[in-house]
């Protein structure tokens, strides 16, 4: 079991709004030979909140990914709102060997008062050997501080996503502010 205890946030070093690129960001990868945690397709109903957990497909279905979604998070999908009674399918997918996601469809946008938030599960399947690939890092554990989860703005271009935090050992939380790519990382 690889445990990475995270006891910082990168957001008293990194402001919320620089905006970095993907090669210079250190993306945390999945351990080789860890199970992967596949998709999932649900419907959200804007009455009710709902959980939805991608799972490793190990012997104890370790959690990779929870998405939570308060009552009335869905505001509206390509430009058109949503009412109180509302659904739409919404698909996450995982980032293969990577901690990350993408939320779709695309064009669904969320309230800023009840946007969805997630949360990734990273003790079992977390290589942070991947601080090695940075000289800001002079451990495991300094990378694991530097951690945020990041949410792509635009076609290469990621900024930190809104409530960004450690959320209990290693497990990270943040907000999603729409649909789109997310990632757990560290600036390179």
């Amino acid at each position: 079991m690889a445990t990475i205890l995270v006891a910082g946030c990168s957001d008293l070093t990194e402001p919320v709004d620089t905006l970095l690129s993907t090669a210079d960001l250190l993306i945390l990868p999945l351990q080789a030979g860890a199970p992967d945690p596949g998709s999932a397709s649900f419907w959200v109903n804007n009455a009710q909140r709902s959980t939805h957990r991608l799972i490793h497909a190990d012997a104890v279905n370790n959690p990779y990914l929870e998405v939570t979604f308060p009552v009335g998070s869905l505001l509206s999908l390509n430009g058109v709102s949503l009412g109180s009674s509302d659904s739409v399918l919404v698909t996450v997918d995982s980032r293969s060997g990577q901690y990350g996601f993408n939320i779709s469809p695309n064009g669904l946008a969320f309230r800023d008062d009840s946007a969805p938030t997630v949360r990734f599960f990273f003790a079992w399947y977390a290589d942070a050997s991947i601080a090695d690939a940075s000289d800001k890092y002079q451990t495991p554990s300094d990378y694991a501080e530097a951690l945020d989860i990041w949410w792509e703005t635009t076609v290469d271009l990621w900024r930190v996503a809104a409530g960004s935090r450690p959320d209990g050992t290693d497990i990270f939380a943040a907000t999603v502010d729409a649909a789109g790519d997310y990632v757990l990382a560290a600036p390179r």
